[in-house]
């Protein structure tokens, strides 16, 4: 009988065979959201990237879910929930983590710029702002680094051969700098949810993590602030209410900023 592990937004994380696990998709979800993420993650598995590997896409129980090797380990967020004083260890182990994968090249992964320029149109928001990020967007250097699109500790579980990256719905070719101001976006300004394992711990710290994540990544701060009010946008698209005052103000001050 298979047993939860895990859960989050989209789906739960079930036992299965010897040696597997099963993402399974809430009910809103269908086939299609199961195939995409299986691609994705399977490609990111042959460019040698360490992500668990796909074995199937398969339905139980009236829902879709994507087979993987069971990466046996914790997610980040547990880890620094069990263990605080190892926060500053975690954020470098996150940096190293997004290194590896950018250094990858992605040439048959989805455009990074399409999907971005999609979520903005797809948006809520007035369009002259829409157009101002578009034409922001356009101005920003493309890339053909793989990147995850939603890297953040409970998207890393740590296992005793190193950190994984999981859930890659967003998986795409492009510039590493935007895939890092996604996760600045999220480190800094996402709201956590209440179940979140280490949130207390987290919320607390979640500025000395950054810093400490940023410090090990070496990336041009002007740079990545250019790339703030585009992934801000784009995160609208996941509709949690609680965030979007601060994505909108995010999206202004960042618009004005590089004026």
């Amino acid at each position: 009988m298979p047993t939860r592990i895990g859960q989050g937004r989209e789906a739960e994380v079930l036992t299965w065979a010897d040696g597997y696990v099963i993402k399974l998709f809430w009910p809103e979800y269908g086939q299609a959201d199961a195939l995409h993420e299986a691609h994705l993650a399977q490609q990111a598995w042959l460019l040698g990237a360490p992500v668990p590997r796909v074995v199937d896409v398969l339905r139980y129980e009236g829902r879709w879910g994507i087979v993987m090797e069971w990466v046996k380990g914790m997610p980040m967020s547990e880890f620094i929930r069990d263990n605080p004083s190892l926060l500053p260890k975690a954020a470098q182990m996150l940096a190293d983590l997004h290194l590896r994968l950018h250094a990858r090249p992605a040439g048959q992964m989805p455009s990074q710029r399409l999907h971005l320029a999609r979520r903005i149109e797809a948006s809520r928001l007035p369009r002259p702002l829409q157009q101002a990020l578009l034409e922001r967007l356009a101005q920003l250097p493309d890339g053909s680094a793989l990147c995850h699109g939603d890297l953040h500790p409970e998207n890393v579980l740590i296992g005793e051969e190193g950190a994984y990256a999981v859930d890659w719905p967003l998986a795409a070719r492009g510039n590493p700098l935007a895939d890092l101001a996604r996760t600045a976006l999220l480190l800094l300004h996402s709201e956590l949810p209440l179940d979140w394992p280490g949130r207390q711990a987290f919320l607390s710290s979640r500025r000395v993590f950054f810093q400490a994540y940023m410090e090990r990544y070496r990336a041009d701060r002007q740079e990545l602030q250019a790339w703030m009010p585009i992934v801000a946008a784009a995160r609208l698209r996941d509709h949690i209410p609680e965030e979007e005052a601060r994505l909108i103000r995010l999206i202004e001050q960042g618009l004005q900023a590089t004026d």
